[in-house]
């Protein structure tokens, strides 16, 4: 009874090199694309915990090329595993082809693997979309974020500050929330492609210029006050 139960048993399916390489691939390019893009999502997540970012937003954008290129370069790989032509063995490599039944069995275990192969298809193709979308994360948060939350009027004290180090529209939501943080700032409006950030403080007192400063530098930044703003700062209907 036990030789019986030992000739039909079949040894535990250890999964093929091929498989494990397609796995380490897939994951290895999510994880990459992630990183790549976190010069961007970290600071705001630091930021949203009270952790001071200074230097970290910098750091992160100068490892970001590497971060791309391993990306690809798993992505790659993926590619590689999955649509490779797959090499398999006589009788279609399943043990009950050898027995009595061998029409059906076989038909069974190769639509198990056109079924096995068309989802491994399907998950490449998603990890790739996830993967454009962390790489591409920097273009398109400022517009995820929905811009700033409050608008600078002109019955505001209205100041202008030039901003030094932001990398992507990320950059300008971190400065933006980091100079919201100060108190007595009512709006700030922060422009990354003129490297600017227009802040709107109470008519009644003066601009907190060294509090702003000092949250800027905190949040991995760099500024400096126009003392022309009043002549210079755009109007509300430029935003």
């Amino acid at each position: 009874m036990n030789e019986e139960q030992d000739t039909n048993t079949s040894p535990p399916r250890i999964p093929s090199p091929s498989k494990r390489g397609e796995t380490i691939a897939l994951i290895g390019t999510v994880l990459s694309a992630i990183i790549a893009s976190s010069c961007c999502w970290l600071p705001l997540l630091l930021l949203a915990v009270g952790v001071s970012v200074a230097g970290i937003a910098s750091t992160l954008e100068a490892y970001r090329p590497v971060f791309m290129v391993v990306t690809f370069g798993f992505l790659a790989a993926a590619f590689y595993f999955t649509y490779r032509p797959k090499q398999t063995a006589a009788g279609g490599g399943h043990a009950c082809c050898a027995t009595e039944k061998v029409d059906a069995c076989c038909s069974s275990a190769a639509k198990g693997r056109l079924n096995l192969m068309a989802m491994n298809k399907v998950m490449l193709w998603v990890v790739t979309i996830m993967a454009v979308a962390f790489l591409l994360f920097p273009s398109y948060v400022g517009a995820f974020l929905g811009g700033d939350r409050s608008t600078v009027t002109a019955n505001m004290n209205r100041s202008i500050f030039t901003i030094e180090g932001m990398t992507c529209e990320g950059c300008s939501a971190t400065v933006a929330k980091a100079i919201q943080g100060v108190p007595g700032v009512l709006a700030v409006h922060v422009s990354y492609e003129e490297g600017q950030a227009v802040v709107g403080t109470e008519a009644c007192c003066p601009v907190a210029e060294k509090k702003i400063l000092a949250a800027l530098q905190s949040a991995g930044y760099r500024g400096k006050r126009l003392k022309d703003a009043k002549q210079t700062a755009p109007s509300p209907k430029d935003y």
